[in-house]
């Protein structure tokens, strides 16, 4: 058998040689080359799962509707927002991911507690378990009995809605341990209807700590700081205030933040824009209303 093959490929050889051929190898198959829409859409699929994990897990985009929080955030600001670092909302921390807990005068968004479909952008002042009392009169917040440092500068009196920055009057020096500055706009705000820490002290709700009655009697309340119906706040509180102290709707006024509802903390300005002009194109309005100057304005 063995004899016969080898006499077949001899046979085969020399009938090459004798027409002029030469025998070959099968060629590989082609690659499958990828049509430039193809490519196009698995670029776009990659970056779209790429920004929903950003967005779901590290950053938030969030437009600043208004000014509260002037001069340190204006009207039309878009922030970034950090989503990790204080951590899940459950307390759960991660050794791979840096994390802390929130802390006194964090610049934080979370869900308002009268409707958790809109987010709030406040500053931290009162942490969970603290007491809290708001002298309206000499425009002093006390954290535990002792005044808390914060640089107060007296502006002009302005609307809610007036998007211009608020016009400085006087200036105090800044006290010993401040970082940031808040604004007042009337010398006497005792006429104030605010029911939370406004002239007497308010205690910041632990998790566990009961209810009170006006939560406990209102559905829609209850659902955010009781889902569970046992009676206790289902989770930490923190009392937040405005930088721009008499235009700002509060802690003073609607109570405390769960900590179940903190979106993150707000990290920088990554575009802010102007009134726009309705006789103008988009484009026009872009070029001629944003306040490049925020651009990489980071919050503190």
């Amino acid at each position: 058998m063995s004899n016969q093959t080898e006499t077949d490929v001899r046979t085969s050889a020399a009938a090459s040689r004798a027409t002029g051929t030469v025998a070959r190898e099968a060629p590989a198959p082609a690659a499958v080359k990828k049509g430039i829409a193809r490519e196009y859409f698995e670029s776009a699929v990659v970056t779209f799962v790429m920004a929903l994990f950003g967005m779901t897990f590290i950053v938030q985009a969030v437009k600043v509707p208004t000014g509260s929080m002037k001069n340190t955030i204006y009207i039309g600001d878009h922030l970034l927002v950090n989503k990790f670092l204080f951590g899940s909302n459950d307390g759960l921390k991660f050794p791979i991911v840096p994390a802390r807990d929130i802390r006194r005068g964090d610049v934080i968004v979370f869900k308002y507690p009268r409707d958790p479909q809109v987010n709030y952008v406040k500053r931290v002042i009162g942490l969970p378990g603290d007491t809290v009392e708001y002298n309206s009169r000499a425009h002093r917040v006390y954290i535990n009995g002792k005044e808390l440092p914060e640089h107060l500068v007296h502006v002009d009196i302005q609307s809610s809605d007036d998007p211009a920055p608020l016009e400085k009057i006087s200036d105090e020096a800044s006290p010993e341990g401040s970082w940031y500055t808040v604004y007042y706009q009337r010398d006497d705000d005792t006429l104030s209807d605010a029911p939370n820490a406004v002239g007497q002290p308010y205690k910041v709700p632990r998790k566990g700590d009961p209810i009170p009655n006006d939560i406990k009697n209102n559905p829609q309340w209850r659902a955010v700081y009781d889902q569970d119906n046992d009676g206790l706040f289902d989770s930490d509180q923190y009392f937040c205030m405005g930088d721009n102290r008499d235009n700002s709707e509060d802690s003073r006024y609607w109570g405390s933040v769960p900590r179940n509802t903190v979106v993150g903390r707000a990290l920088f300005v990554y575009w802010s824009i102007g009134p726009t002009d309705d006789n103008k194109s988009p484009i026009a309005n872009f070029i001629s209303k944003t306040r490049w100057w925020r651009t990489g304005k980071f919050i503190k």
